[in-house]
């Protein structure tokens, strides 16, 4: 035990003299001392991609259109009643549009991604009755009446497709035309039914709420053309200068304020 004490002692304090020895970082010799792969910080703190947003609302300032009701037919007089409104041109109490196309003029995407829209057939009517979609991309058609619908496409003339659709809850899925158009869809056996389908070489497009409000994203800052259109008003376009986070611009219709 007498022998043994000493030397605990001296190794002690070697470990003492060790811990207080300074010792030379790779900060200290100049160079920086990397952070953990978990915590490296970006090399740049600039956004990637687009950072310009445009947004805004479309009105009717004219007076407020009434659109008498559409007779239907006694084939389906059960489901749907004797007449249904018309929803090609839906205008709120405070003059607001829905469903109108709205985009900025942007080059042509050789790549399409998935893009769908959906045509639901309900109530007798095709909602929406207007809809913006990617040229290239799909349109989901549905039927969701107990009843026999069929869809007829038709393009400066000439028929996409005419399907029939007899079962209640069926869906079917049909090309859209690769170039850009304006595609007017019907029912040949109900002929009140009508929806219209503009379709773009890019994706700086969109449609109007309820309320008339539209909002495009991932747009370059600079100086734009941007467009409204709808079947029932034609189309209106001014210049707007996009900057960086949100611009704001309206489109109105039907006269001035």
């Amino acid at each position: 035990m007498s022998e043994f004490l000493p030397l605990a002692l001296g190794a002690l304090l070697a470990a003492s003299l060790g811990c207080s020895r300074s010792t030379q970082t790779a900060a200290d010799a100049g160079h920086a001392m990397p952070l953990p792969a978990e915590r490296q910080l970006p090399a740049a703190s600039k956004p990637a991609g687009a950072t310009g947003s445009l947004e805004g609302r479309v009105r009717w300032l004219g007076p407020r259109p009434v659109l008498p009701p559409l007779p239907t037919s006694a084939s389906v007089q059960s489901v749907c009643g004797s007449e249904v409104a018309d929803n090609a041109f839906q205008v709120n109490s405070a003059g607001e549009v829905a469903e109108v196309v709205v985009w900025v003029d942007a080059p042509a995407s050789s790549v399409v991604p998935e893009s769908e829209v959906l045509l639901d057939q309900r109530g007798c009517v095709y909602q929406p009755a207007v809809l913006g979609a990617r040229a290239g991309g799909t349109v989901r058609l549905r039927n969701s009446d107990p009843l026999t619908h069929t869809v007829h496409a038709v393009r400066q003339g000439k028929s996409l497709f005419n399907l029939a659709m007899p079962l209640e809850r069926m869906e079917l899925v049909r090309p859209l035309p690769a170039e850009p158009t304006v595609v007017d869809i019907r029912c040949d056996v109900h002929p009140w039914m009508h929806a219209t389908v503009r379709t773009f070489e890019h994706s700086h497009f969109t449609t109007t709420t309820a309320d008339g409000r539209f909002r495009l994203v991932g747009l370059d800052p600079g100086e734009l053309e941007v467009h409204a259109w709808h079947p029932r008003l034609g189309e209106a376009s001014h210049r707007v200068r996009v900057a960086e986070g949100a611009t704001h611009t309206d489109f109105d219709f039907g006269g001035r304020p």
